[in-house]
């Protein structure tokens, strides 16, 4: 069901500009236009970051006021579809291009209009699949990046913690223990090795930070 709300909002942009356009207020058209994107530019300038749903008005807009199917700038809404599916879950791509169909078959008074209505038919199921294999890949970045930090935490925590406690009792166990020569080489060895793991073990959670770092 959350899904579904984003599609509806975008719909209802698409809803609003399709409504002004059959009304008188039309003639008006420049003027809302400068209005949303004066909003447009004030959201981008306080949050950072644009607001996709002002797009999808200002972009619908456009297209409804300048004939719809037959608007000379209908490739508009193949960049409006695309971006809202590099944005989204595939549904609400689905959901919107719908309501868009719906919306601009209302257009339709000739033959040639036809074109630009399959071809939005045709854009679609592709909007849909570039934006599943979009958010596909977002998700694998962050299970590789969970990984990386399950390690990162195993290998400064657990690893750690161990070697250095073998170290430790290695330690011990050859300055106050009573051992022979073989018994102290083979302690000397464990203690070599271990402190070579440790060392190890830093470089490798260096190397994994760094390259998480670069990939940032």
């Amino acid at each position: 069901m959350p899904q579904i709300v984003p599609a509806l909002i975008f719909g209802f942009c698409s809803l609003l500009a399709y409504l002004f356009s059959i009304t008188a207020l039309v003639n008006f058209a420049p003027q809302l236009l400068a209005l949303s994107a004066i909003i447009f530019l004030l959201i981008l300038f306080k949050q950072k970051t644009f607001s996709l749903y002002s797009i999808s008005f200002i972009v619908s807009l456009i297209i409804f006021t300048t004939g719809g199917l037959n608007s000379p700038v209908f490739f508009l809404i193949y960049f409006l579809l695309f971006t809202v599916a590099f944005q989204n879950p595939p549904s609400t791509t689905l959901g919107f291009s719908l309501i868009l169909i719906i919306l601009l078959s209302q257009s339709l008074n000739s033959s040639a209009s036809l074109l630009p209505l399959f071809s939005l038919l045709f854009i679609t199921p592709l909007a849909w699949f570039v934006g599943r294999q979009y958010l596909d890949n977002q998700k694998l970045g962050s299970l590789v990046s969970k990984d990386e930090t399950e390690v990162l935490l195993w290998l400064s925590l657990n690893f750690k913690n161990s070697i250095i406690k073998i170290i430790d009792s290695v330690s011990i166990l050859m300055s106050t223990a009573k051992l022979s020569p073989s018994q102290k080489e083979q302690l000397d060895n464990i203690n070599h090795e271990s402190k070579t793991l440790l060392k190890s073990s830093q470089k490798l959670s260096r190397e994994i930070d760094q390259s998480t770092d670069d990939e940032d």
